[in-house]
């Protein structure tokens, strides 16, 4: 399904968005929809690693997180030996 939004832009970005597409011969449409897509994917990236942080220093906080050695220990068997 496609819809058509409107948006106000600054001249300046709108002056930039057609150098760019007169220049790479390229669709404004197309433009837009990938700049777009790429912002939101890095959006989502940014805030799942900030809700991550956050949890780690909540269980920071209640003292829940294992600590370095018995995770060493879990995962290997025995603790690693350190150069």
């Amino acid at each position: 399904m496609t819809r058509v939004f409107s948006t106000q832009l600054d001249e300046k970005v709108l002056r930039l968005l057609n150098g760019f597409c007169r220049r790479y011969h390229m669709k404004k449409s197309s433009v837009l929809e990938d700049l777009i897509a790429e912002g939101i994917r890095r959006k989502t990236a940014a805030f799942e690693l900030a809700e991550s942080i956050e949890r780690g220093l909540e269980q920071e906080k209640e003292g829940t997180l294992y600590p370095a050695d018995e995770v060493e220990n879990l995962l290997f068997g025995k603790k690693r030996k350190t150069h």
